[in-house]
């Protein structure tokens, strides 16, 4: 498992994000292959995003878009960080 810091939050720029397609919804998505660890907090373009949850990268697909479905029909604003083996779920 790879532990999640918080030295503060990460700062990225919008134009550092992509989309992930999941089926029914499409969110927010930033690879961290090189980040030295989980961030607890990103920020991108003033916007603050929290961890919420973590999915494996190979199984999540089966329960991760109805997940993020409900978390956007509450009104959460979503964005999914891969690292390693595992999407990180930060919502805002």
């Amino acid at each position: 498992m790879i532990a999640v810091q918080d030295p503060g939050p990460l700062q990225l720029d919008s134009s550092a994000l992509g989309s992930l397609d999941l089926g029914p919804v499409t969110v927010p998505y930033v690879d961290l292959v090189n980040a030295p660890y989980v961030h607890k907090r990103i920020e991108v373009d003033g916007t603050e995003y929290v961890w919420e949850r973590t999915f494996p990268v190979k199984g999540g697909s089966a329960v991760m878009p109805d997940a993020v479905s409900e978390l956007l029909a509450n009104g959460k604003q979503v964005l999914v960080a891969e690292r390693g083996e595992r999407y990180y779920v930060y919502l805002a």
